[in-house]
């Protein structure tokens, strides 16, 4: 499976707030996100749902996965998609160890460890 996915009774917003804080205790940051929703409304007055693109990195990863392959710098930092209403949203993440597998013949072990860190994170909310 290309992603990992997880749904939580929250909105969006908050979800943004605490995975942040959360990331935060395995040593990830959100480098830059976008506002999708936001860009849509002011670019063409129209409303848009919820649509959160986090770039996410813990700089030990991007170091020691760059260092085996260059071309994990495609992948990274991680993406992280919120979407979702005001009273439930959808969590998304991009399993690089599957691309990296499939695309870069790299070990998934490469990079399970720190996904798996990401997902601790999701799963906590």
């Amino acid at each position: 499976m290309y992603k990992y996915e997880k749904e939580v009774s929250v909105s969006p917003e908050k979800v943004f707030g605490d995975l942040s804080a959360e990331l935060k205790k395995y040593g990830f940051a959100v480098l830059s996100y976008v506002d999708v929703r936001d860009i849509v409304r002011k670019k063409f007055n129209e409303d848009f749902p919820y649509y959160f693109i986090l770039d996410v990195c813990k700089p030990e990863a991007a170091k020691e996965l760059i260092t085996k392959n260059s071309d994990y710098g495609l992948l990274l930092p991680c993406k992280v998609v919120i979407t979702g209403t005001p009273e439930r949203s959808t969590i998304s993440m991009l399993r690089i160890s599957e691309v990296a597998d499939e695309h870069l013949h790299e070990p998934r072990e490469n990079s399970l460890t720190y996904e798996e860190e990401i997902i601790r994170a999701i799963e906590s909310l």
